[in-house]
């Protein structure tokens, strides 16, 4: 697919768009809270990526370059709102709350059961809860966040540990999984 694009295949490009957009905009989401400043960032991403198309046959993971996109261009973002802030005074932040997958397990579990879910989820503090939209909602590898964030793959284990921990408190399920699977020994 880099290939076709690079050479000016705009199919191939809108595939790849479509493929990725939904994902990146509420991963910038959670970066900047602001659904139109999220859509910006990632429409501004995939607009350079469009117009040095000559140059994505050197990229060795498009998911990860993308993703490092969107996160480099979100704080720019971010840094350029605090600035606006400061000298407007507006507060314009926002919350979302995460699209609902369409995957066979999310169509099994009930809404009261995804909505609370949904819930803890949110209540997971905001490094964590990005973490663990990444790897669970995004299906990116743990190699692979922990080269978006910068950080390394041992934080990313204990993040998911952390995020699953709270997510199976909240749920009531916390004492039924430590029975049932137990923490291994080292």
């Amino acid at each position: 697919m880099r290939q076709r694009i690079a050479a000016g295949d705009e199919l191939a490009f809108t595939r790849l768009y479509g493929l990725f957009y939904k994902r990146l905009y509420h991963f910038s989401l959670t970066l900047v809270r602001l659904p139109d400043t999220a859509n910006e960032v990632v429409e501004d991403v995939f607009t350079r990526m469009w117009l040095n198309r000559a140059r994505i046959t050197d990229i060795h993971n498009p998911a990860v370059y993308l993703y490092v996109a969107v996160k480099n261009q979100s704080l720019n973002k971010l840094s350029v709102k605090a600035r606006e802030w400061m000298v407007s005074g507006l507060d314009e932040t926002t919350t979302s709350v995460a699209a609902i997958g369409s995957d066979p397990f999310t169509q099994v579990v009930t809404a009261e059961m995804l909505r609370r879910v949904n819930s803890a989820v949110e209540q997971l503090p905001p490094r964590c809860k990005m973490i663990f939209k990444l790897v669970r909602e995004d299906g990116l590898r743990y190699k692979e966040v922990a080269e978006i964030l910068n950080i390394s793959v041992n934080t990313i284990d204990v993040q998911m540990a952390t995020a699953v921990r709270r997510i199976s408190e909240a749920l009531g399920i916390a004492q039924y999984v430590r029975q049932k699977a137990p923490l291994k020994k080292k």
